[in-house]
């Protein structure tokens, strides 16, 4: 496993509460990094995509550069500022103009020039043109040429990147290549994510810290595996919100549940020693309605005394029945901090993602619903006058598997039917380590007659020319009986 090299990268760096992340968020043209009035708000490199000029390029947010800090999270931040820099093609540097030059400006100016890169000056919180006099004074820098910008009402910022991309324009472009696996590492604070997440890419991205809450914002970081592409993706802990300090936490949690929402596989983090809690719970709770297809990484392994051979069978039994939610998802048991284990995490995501990827036929999807009505009657409608007929059924989604089955009364269905289903059909269909969902419509008999009989045209507007596309409305003309109306169960009504 490799980091990929990411060239045409612009790194930001500058002071605490400057207005690094609202350039960032400008520049990528979207809220993800988190942008606050305290100082200290961003605590890791965030990195993301921009575009000017005709020139794409990859830009990292940094935490406030504050050389003499002696605080632990203080001087890690000072050191992912600096790893931000080594890595950057061009560099921009934000200062305050409203509280003007600052001995540690003319620091980081030092360190910039002794790291040899190519830098841009940006004086921020210039809003109007009255302000841009105050920009004069950072030429004491000793740099030829300021940028006044206001990052918060897009003043200036199309200068700022005109200097920006200049250089960039002589490097390489990156080869474009698929869309890269989304994997997100979630679970409650202090469980050990960010040091999962520096252990998958072999290098310090998050900082890690004893005291929970020390990431805040969701911080991705893009891999190679085997010619596989990922973007690993570490979020802030989430927990219940009467326990949730000050709206900083509120955010992070609500940009951990975006990264959630958006990510093709997730990582369910849970502290071995603490064993399944109420809160890792609810954070399973929110992956299964989202079905999501979700790895459950038991961490700090390393921690648990007199361990045998039966010690993770009796703990995933735990963990089964603390969380209901997902009795199909796989279980590993790792150590963060003995490397333990970690190294099957992407193989078993990149197997999901693939699984959660597979399209089954309409005709195979009707064929094992015809088995599974055969071994299970359907049940009675809430009258007990007929059986509910299930008409027919197919695929229409991916990433979960998402399935339609038509039938004549859904609503009369229980839930524990359904259930039943959904167990078969996963089984059937190898989804064994996967959420699946499946959707019950109404659809009348004579509905049907119009989509596969006698070559008449599908009825516009029917929900069939919503969910169906040509090709499997054409394999339902084809088929002979889709309707599961047999004789033998007309004659049990």
């Amino acid at each position: 496993m490799t980091l990929r090299t990411t060239n045409r990268l612009v790194a930001i760096v500058g002071r605490p509460n400057v207005g690094k992340s609202t350039l960032f968020n400008r520049i990528i043209k979207k809220r993800k990094s988190l942008v606050h009035d305290q100082p200290g708000v961003t605590r890791d490199r965030i990195f993301g995509k921009g575009s000017f000029d005709g020139q794409d390029f990859y830009i990292c947010d940094t935490g406030g550069f504050e050389p003499t800090a002696k605080d632990h999270i203080k001087a890690q931040l000072v050191e992912q500022a600096e790893l931000a820099i080594e890595e950057a093609d061009v560099v921009i540097f934000v200062c305050d103009g409203k509280e003007g030059l600052h001995p540690v400006d003319a620091e980081i100016v030092k360190r910039l020039r002794k790291a040899d890169k190519s830098f841009v000056v940006a004086v921020n919180k210039c809003d109007v043109a009255l302000h841009d006099s105050n920009a004069d004074e950072f030429r004491k820098l000793g740099v030829k040429q300021v940028f006044p910008v206001s990052a918060e009402h897009n003043r200036g910022v199309s200068d700022l990147l005109d200097e920006v991309v200049a250089p960039l324009k002589a490097l390489p472009r990156p080869k474009k290549s698929p869309d890269a696996i989304q994997f997100a590492v979630i679970g409650r604070p202090n469980v050990g994510k960010s040091s999962i997440l520096n252990r998958l890419v072999g290098e310090t991205r998050s900082i890690v810290d004893p005291r929970p809450g020390t990431t805040r914002d969701t911080v991705d970081v893009a891999i190679k595996y085997h010619g596989r592409e990922l973007n690993i993706v570490d979020t802030a802990g989430i927990r219940r919100k009467s326990r949730m300090v000050d709206k900083i936490e509120k955010f992070s949690a609500v940009r951990s549940l975006s990264a959630l929402e958006e990510c093709h596989v997730a990582a369910l983090v849970i502290d071995a020693e603490e064993g399944p809690t109420e809160g890792d719970a609810r954070v399973a709770g929110y992956a299964f309605e989202l079905r999501k297809p979700i790895i459950i990484v038991v961490n700090k392994w390393d921690l648990i005394k007199d361990k045998d051979s039966k010690s993770t069978k009796k703990y995933s039994e735990q963990l089964r029945i603390a969380l209901p939610y997902i009795p199909y998802a796989p279980i590993v048991f790792v150590s963060a901090l003995e490397n333990q284990r970690i190294s099957r995490l992407i193989p078993e995501a990149i197997e999901l993602y693939e699984m959660g990827n597979r399209r089954v036929s309409t005709s195979e999807v009707n064929r094992v619903l015809r088995q599974v009505l055969v071994k299970h009657t359907p049940p009675l409608r809430k009258n007990k006058s007929r059986r509910i007929k299930f008409l027919y059924a197919t695929q229409v989604g991916v990433l979960p598997p998402r399935f339609v089955i038509f039938c004549s009364d859904p609503d009369d269905l229980h839930f524990s039917y359904k259930r039943f289903i959904e167990n078969e059909f996963r089984e059937a269909f190898q989804f064994g380590e996967l959420p699946i969902a499946i959707h019950f419509r109404q659809r009348a008999r004579k509905e049907l007659s119009d989509l596969v009989g006698g070559g008449k045209a599908k009825a516009k507007g029917s929900m069939a020319d919503e969910i169906l596309s040509e090709e499997e409305m054409g394999v339902l003309a084809g088929a002979d009986d889709v309707r599961f109306d047999d004789d033998e169960l007309d004659a049990e009504d």
